[in-house]
């Protein structure tokens, strides 16, 4: 019984590494998509950009609602091509992945940078990011949640604000007594 039991085991783990890729072949992988991306992603080109999307993708964005499957997705696109912010830089970089399966979870950074209508000066975000990704019987893979958020609190800022106002606020107290 004993050796049947090890006889199977190393059956699973040589059948396991035989058949599942290699955390570092994805990682290669999903940094060289990122590149073509990110291109794609200065370049306005949601339509080429629509090919790493799941029909059924949810995405779930930073400060804004969750949007269920490519319809809504497409939706969000058009409202950022009319607002006329353009994106000007772009890097994304995997810093981790997890391979189980048929689905890949990446784990990365992004920086960014935008033209903002009515701003004189680029805008820059730093931040981090999950995907979790379907691999494809013809071994592509489809994005089928993502999820971002930035590294730079806005509301750190206003507490700074506050901070410097309260001095000013208790100095004139003082001075009316």
């Amino acid at each position: 019984m004993k050796k049947l039991l090890m006889v199977l085991l190393m059956l699973f783990i040589t059948s396991s590494a035989l058949y599942s890729q290699d955390d570092s072949d994805l990682k290669t992988k999903f940094n060289a998509m990122n590149k073509e991306f990110a291109q794609l992603m200065m370049a306005d080109d949601f339509h080429g950009m629509i090919k790493w999307y799941a029909d059924d993708i949810i995405s779930m964005p930073s400060y804004q609602p969750m949007l269920r499957g490519i319809d809504e997705l497409k939706k969000a696109d058009e409202m950022h091509k009319q607002s006329g912010v353009k994106t000007t830089a772009f890097t994304l970089e995997t810093t981790d992945v997890i391979d189980a399966g048929s689905y890949a979870i990446e784990i990365g950074t992004y920086t960014i940078t935008m033209q903002i209508p009515g701003m004189d000066m680029p805008w820059t975000d730093n931040g981090k990011y999950m995907n979790v990704w379907e691999s494809q019987d013809d071994g592509s893979y489809k994005m089928k949640v993502d999820t971002w958020n930035t590294d730079n609190n806005p509301w750190a800022d206003m507490n700074k604000e506050e901070d410097h106002e309260k001095p000013v606020e208790k100095l004139e107290t003082e001075d009316k007594k």
